[in-house]
């Protein structure tokens, strides 16, 4: 069974100081999202496999993009049925349907779907290197670190330690029922949905219990009480940290020259834009891929000069 906690691995990623990896995260998010050109969207998503495979998580991370490629699918089908826009139909309802009027599917529309969805997955696979390769307690103190609220950062770590929890409950409970008979994969659609009715309330009862456990623990340790709090370890940036926190920095700053250039657009509608890159913009893209590849490279310097 796949757990999408995190677990120390001791990789160089692993090893890499949370703040850089913060801090590059944060620049696959904004490129991802300034960008429109599927072209350069693509480049951002195959940027970060590096990543993974240096951080040794590539199962985890293709468990997860499994459901993020049904994701996608849903997006593409909603934005073709719902969007009209477009100059290529492909398709035109016989009759007008009320409130919606003729339905249309263009080629426009399933275009920008597929655009969409290369952000939504760029986006995904930047946030899973955190969720894989940070320990969620170094995450928290990484926040607080930049002066966030404290009671809102344990919520949203408290947040992101539920979701693989509650992921194994899942698992664990459905090998329980299977052991006392019950199908689970067989039967028809509809079977299958009252067959997973058997796992949702456990799941329920033992979600709200560590709930009331988590709200015990924080009271019994007078959480909110005091002030000013001390903590059992700290974050620091050392000097081998430096050149990997600036080059996380590089790509966003790169990217937002880039964009304010006129580079990284793209039109969808009313007709489809031909993708056709100049001798510049292909030489600041691919200078671009190599500020977001160099972090693998600084990650891999930093533990072989620890280790000297």
């Amino acid at each position: 069974m796949i757990s999408f906690r995190y677990k120390e691995k001791g990789t160089a990623i692993h090893k890499l100081n949370p703040f850089c990896k913060l801090v590059w995260v944060f620049s696959i998010f904004v490129l991802a999202l300034i960008f429109n050109n599927p072209l350069y969207l693509l480049l951002l998503f195959l940027s970060t496999l590096p990543v993974i495979i240096a951080a040794r998580v590539w199962r985890e991370w293709a468990s997860l993009m499994k459901f993020a490629l049904y994701l996608c699918l849903v997006i593409i089908i909603i934005n073709a049925l719902v969007s009209y826009h477009g100059s290529s139909v492909l398709w035109q309802a016989p009759c007008s349907v009320p409130l919606m009027g003729t339905p249309v599917i263009t080629l426009e529309a399933i275009f920008f779907g597929v655009g969409m969805s290369l952000r939504l997955l760029t986006i995904i696979s930047a946030f899973a290197i955190l969720t894989f390769t940070i320990h969620p307690d170094d995450i928290m103190l990484a926040m607080l670190k930049m002066k966030l609220p404290y009671k809102s950062v344990l919520v949203t770590s408290l947040s992101t330690r539920f979701i693989p929890t509650l992921i194994d409950d899942v698992e664990r409970i459905s090998d329980v029922q299977r052991s006392r008979g019950l199908e689970l994969d067989r039967g028809k659609l509809m079977q299958r949905i009252k067959s997973r009715m058997a796992i949702i309330v456990p799941l329920l009862s033992n979600s709200l219990d560590r709930t009331v456990q988590v709200a015990e623990a924080m009271e019994s340790r007078a959480f909110g009480s005091g002030e000013k709090r001390t903590f059992y370890k700290e974050v620091k940036l050392s000097k081998l940290d430096v050149p990997a926190l600036i080059f996380g920095f590089l790509p966003l700053a790169l990217g937002t020259f880039m964009r304010w250039w006129g580079q990284g657009d793209y039109r969808y509608y009313p007709a489809l834009e031909k993708i056709s890159l100049d001798g510049f913009e292909c030489s600041m893209l691919a200078l671009l891929l190599f500020l977001l590849c160099m972090m693998v490279s600084l990650a891999f310097l930093k533990k072989r000069i620890e280790l000297d």
